[in-house]
């Protein structure tokens, strides 16, 4: 742009430097021309106690823009916290903020905007060494980039700006100010009369004002603020000070009129309601997805919105091609069902396409349109009685009306204020937004909190659910861990497929069996969550959970075949302070004790559950710790006996630990997978032993051992480093392994590849689990051990006619016939010694044959 700077810098200084503060005006004027700006301004900068605050005081404004010099939002702006902290940091190093608003920081730009600025100007004032004040100017009309030499212009303007002020003295620009200020400004004598009143205090008060100077007087120097409202709102500060000569006490007085700010306020505020009510609608939205609940929630958010309704509806198109109602507050829901509104009636009296008021009188002839049935309904339901007042608006979805919110007041014609109406109407406009957008992503947000096999809520909106419910009710609620039990057998015997409809069935099973208001969730796997609410004592948590039992066991029917499953459950209540996460560990302790306990029930959290579970958890990683380096774990061996020479023929290798029994450390391992780790170093310790007796050896084996493909590798693996000979290694199972379905059927193979090794099996504890006689004929093994539960039932003395006594005897006969040894257990009386071997058992074992013993 070509300009002749020289004349355009003469022409603003020339106010200034000829009439001093009084020429601001001019001087803005021409800066404002010069710079084809719109509009010129300067604002006065203060720290006060830290913070930083901006005012307008005098302003130019070119014609068609709107001036700001009555805007209250520019008074006392604190800048920093206002979002204008980069301008101040500009200012303090003496450098301009300029160019298009729209290249600012978002949180700058809004204020701005609503002025109108497109691009401004803006370069600080220093007077004394001190920041000042600033200068600037704005283009509500373009957006531009000043030049540096436009720059230069207004800095030469501010110097000059900043000599007068250090050199006019200060009650002639403060005069000057005070004259020209849109603020109420006054001089009050001690009895209230006006000494001295501002042009603008002159027109807002023409008849005079009253003012509490008594107050202020008790306090001299210290100001007091009051408001007052009549036409219109004004804040008011006084302050008693010292009159001329030092001789006796005035009052000044400061008064804003903050009606502007007022109804600003209010208004910020119910669009915060709005705002705050249409959030609430999404997340039920998001979470539950459209439903005719949805629109009762719609209504309430409505009516809150919107205080001058007294009662409302809403109708929506259904599929049969009719507006029904589905909501109605102040009204009789379920007869207004009854009411079918065809989409050719109007449903007003315009048939309107945004939100609008109608009167009883455009009601009446709208109903005297419809029949007579529907209009006894309608009347009968309340929906037609003294409505003096109808704010009608239309809820869109990609163009087509879907939905009707009515919002109706019994008392004014005039009740809804236009406010109200735009509040509606972006309610309403804001809604169908988001019905369009869940009808398009509505299966993504589905799946991103549902589970996609059972179609049941997932854990992250179970956690979500169960926060929300801890802060609303705390101990008034309750949370319950379900395991499965018997699914793995479903997928082992018929593939996952058959699993997942299982876990269908139950899904369908559990939600049924709840009440509406609560919750169950899919953990994952055979797991599952529920949200108890709602509850007045823990014995309806423990009917719920029964009731959940016992569905669990209904034999489910999958194809020919027919699977009785159980689930074990465990219960924690809710506690003030405790959060999701703590809640559901609590519950899953008790579902560990409740598994533990024997599956098939529900165990409560107890708070001894913790440190078991602590203690356990550090006997598991000292087990640990002992296997891989080898240390804390030994041997015993237990003999068995020919009972015939009472020579020993055999020995039995148990495992024996430094911190506790088998019978708490065995189980240990089983429940956390370390079978494998330990079941292979017993098998070592035993082979490396073998030279120190020279019998055979018996070891355990668990079914996590064998039922591992690998597992008769390993042996192998192991037998060879040992340089053991096959032949003297005898490996005992026990029954539940060969179960016959698919896990038996690999446990097969397991024996069958041992076998092939050239080493021995045997079944332990024989009788106690599921072989059959034509089972146990196609097993591959070479004996059976009677497990000492039969041999401690026999009596002292036996009784050979006893149920036990015939077991015993079935159970040899049984062996003899199927060429395989017996070996009785738990031999410890004399005279069941000697009734075992008169009977025909060829070996036995027990404490009075020997008890384990280290090498």
């Amino acid at each position: 742009m070509d300009r002749s700077w020289g004349l355009g810098p003469s022409q603003a200084l020339l106010p200034l430097l000829r009439q001093g503060i009084k020429g601001l005006p001019q001087a803005l004027e021409q800066v404002g021309r010069a710079l084809m700006a719109h509009r010129a301004y300067l604002f006065r900068l203060e720290e006060r106690q830290g913070i930083w605050y901006a005012s307008q005081l005098s302003e130019w404004a070119g014609p068609d823009t709107t001036p700001q010099i009555q805007n209250p939002e520019l008074q006392n702006l604190p800048v920093r916290e206002k979002g204008y902290g980069r301008w101040l940091d500009r200012f303090l190093e003496d450098r301009a903020v300029a160019g298009p608003v729209a290249s600012f920081p978002e949180e700058e730009r809004p204020f701005l905007e609503a002025q109108g600025i497109q691009s401004l100007l803006v370069v600080p004032i220093w007077v004394e060494g001190r920041l000042w004040g600033f200068l600037g100017v704005d283009d509500c009309q373009r957006i531009r980039e000043f030049a540096p030499e436009e720059e230069a212009f207004l800095r030469l303007v501010a110097e000059a700006l900043a000599r007068t002020l250090e050199l006019w003295e200060r009650e002639r620009w403060l005069e000057t100010l005070l004259e020209s200020s849109p603020f109420y400004l006054a001089r009050l004598d001690k009895e209230g009369h006006l000494l001295y009143a501002n042009p603008a205090f002159r027109r807002a008060f023409p008849h005079g004002f009253t003012l509490p100077v008594a107050e202020v007087l008790k306090a001299p120097g210290r100001p007091r603020s009051f408001f007052t409202e009549k036409d219109w709102a004004v804040e008011w500060t006084l302050l008693a000070v010292p009159g001329p000569g030092q001789e006796a006490l005035e009052v000044l007085a400061l008064g804003v009129d903050v009606t502007e700010r007022k109804e600003a306020k209010a208004r910020e505020a119910r669009w915060n309601l709005f705002r705050n009510n249409l959030l609430r609608v999404y997340e039920t939205l998001m979470a539950e997805g459209l439903s005719e609940s949805i629109f009762g929630l719609i209504l309430e958010a409505a009516l809150e919105t919107v205080p001058a309704a007294q009662a409302g509806s809403v109708t929506v198109l259904l599929e049969d091609g009719c507006y029904h109602f589905v909501a109605a507050h102040g009204y009789d829901l379920e007869a207004l069902r009854q009411v079918c509104l065809r989409p050719e009636e109007p449903l007003s009296p315009t048939g309107h396409k945004g939100a609008q008021v109608f009167t009883w009188k455009d009601l009446e002839r709208f109903n005297a349109r419809l029949d007579e049935p529907r209009r006894k309904v309608m009347e009968e339901a309340g929906r037609v009685r003294e409505i003096k007042a109808i704010l009608s608006v239309p809820v869109y979805l990609a163009g087509e009306r879907k939905a009707f919110l009515y919002l109706d007041n019994f008392e004014r014609e005039d009740a809804f204020t236009p406010l109200d109406l735009e509040l509606a109407q972006a309610f309403a406009s804001q809604l169908g937004l988001l019905l369009r957008r869940l009808e398009l992503e509505g299966r993504i947000q589905h799946l991103a909190y549902h589970d996609p096999l059972t179609g049941l809520p997932n854990r992250l909106f179970f956690l979500e659910k169960l926060a929300q419910a801890l802060k609303e009710e705390g101990p008034h609620l309750a949370i319950m861990y379900l395991d499965l039990d018997g699914l793995k057998l479903v997928n082992d015997l018929d593939g996952h497929a058959a699993g997942d409809e299982v876990l269908r069935v139950i899904a369908a099973r559990l939600r049924a069996a709840l009440r509406p208001r609560d919750l169950v969730a899919r953990q994952g796997g055979d797991e599952f969550l529920v949200l108890l609410t709602g509850l007045r004592t823990p014995s309806e948590a423990v009917r719920i959970a029964e009731r959940l039992l016992e569905v669990a066991r209904i034999p489910i029917a999958m194809g020919e075949r027919l699977y009785h499953l159980s689930t074990s459950l465990g219960i924690a209540l809710g506690e003030p302070g405790l959060s999701p996460g703590e809640l559901l560990k609590r519950a899953d302790l008790a579902l560990y004790r409740a598994k533990g306990e024997g599956k098939d029930r529900l165990a409560f959290f107890e708070p001894q559950l913790q440190e078991a579970l602590r203690q356990e958890m550090n006997l598991l990683e000292a087990l640990r710790q002992d296997l891989e380096r080898g240390e804390g774990l030994w041997l015993a061996y237990q003999p068995i006996v020919d009972l015939s020479t009472g020579k020993r023929v055999a020995l039995e290798a148990l495992v024996r630990w430094r911190l506790a029994p088998p019978s708490v450390f065995i189980p240990l391992a089983e429940r956390h997978r370390l079978m494998p780790e330990l079941g292979e170093w017993v098998l070592r310790q035993a082979c490396r032993e073998l030279d120190r007796h020279g019998l055979k050896v018996h070891v355990n084996v668990s079914p996590q051992e064998l039922l591992d493909p690998t597992y008769a590798f390993r042996v192998a693996e192991v037998l060879e480093e040992a340089s053991c000979p096959p032949g003297r290694l005898v490996l005992e199972i026990t029954e539940t392994t060969l179960i016959p379905d698919e896990r038996g059927r690999d446990a097969t193979r397991a024996l069958e590849a041992l076998k092939a090794l050239g080493v021995s099996i045997f079944l332990d504890d024989f009788g106690s689990g599921y072989s059959s006689l034509e089972r146990l004929a196609e097993l591959p093994v070479d004996g059976v051990k009677l497990g000492q539960a039969f041999t401690q039932r026999l009596g002292i003395p036996p009784d050979p006619q006893s149920p036990p006594a015939r077991v015993v005897g079935a159970v040899l006969a049984l062996a003899q016939a199927l060429g395989l040894q017996a070996i009785a257990e738990g031999i410890e009386d004399e005279t069941i010694l000697v009734y075992l071997k008169n009977l025909g058992f060829p070996l036995g074992q027990g404490y009075l044959l020997g008890r384990p013993d280290r090498l």
